[in-house]
């Protein structure tokens, strides 16, 4: 697969997911949909805002510093295209998917650490927007 395909798959998967998100979001605020009342269960709460922000502290590096790891800089360079698909795919939902999810539970709880986070993991998205430049340099040598 060529280097401009996996950029396009790439692209339009990154462009999915905002629009899911922005969707979701519009539902809410529209009140199209309503949040439930799982804010009352304080236990709960806790445990999925723990599990949240550790997944979004574990995430961000990872996603941007993924592609200088030796390991995969090497199977980059080697096989193209062909690599650039998963870890592309991979990189843009370790930010996309805790995206999703902590907006859809800001909504749900209202919480603001929740919109924090979401807000945080959007804004790192555009260090790994998928360009065609990117991509080709992310396949070179240099």
């Amino acid at each position: 697969m060529n280097i401009k395909q996996v950029q396009r798959i790439l692209l339009t998967n990154f462009f999915f997911m905002v629009v899911v998100t922005l969707l979701l979001v519009g539902l809410y605020e529209t009140e199209i949909l309503t949040p439930t009342d799982m804010a009352s269960d304080a236990t709960l709460m806790f445990v999925i805002l723990t599990m949240m922000e550790l997944v979004t502290i574990v995430a961000i590096p990872v996603a941007l510093k993924m592609f200088s790891l030796k390991a995969v800089h090497r199977k980059l360079v080697a096989r193209k295209g062909d690599a650039l698909l998963p870890w592309g795919t991979a990189r843009l939902n370790m930010l996309c998917l805790p995206m999703l999810i902590n907006t859809f539970m800001y909504y749900q709880t209202m919480s603001p650490a929740f919109g924090y986070m979401a807000i945080i993991l959007f804004l790192c998205l555009f260090f790994v927007y998928p360009s065609i430049g990117r991509c080709e340099a992310e396949v070179s040598e240099d």
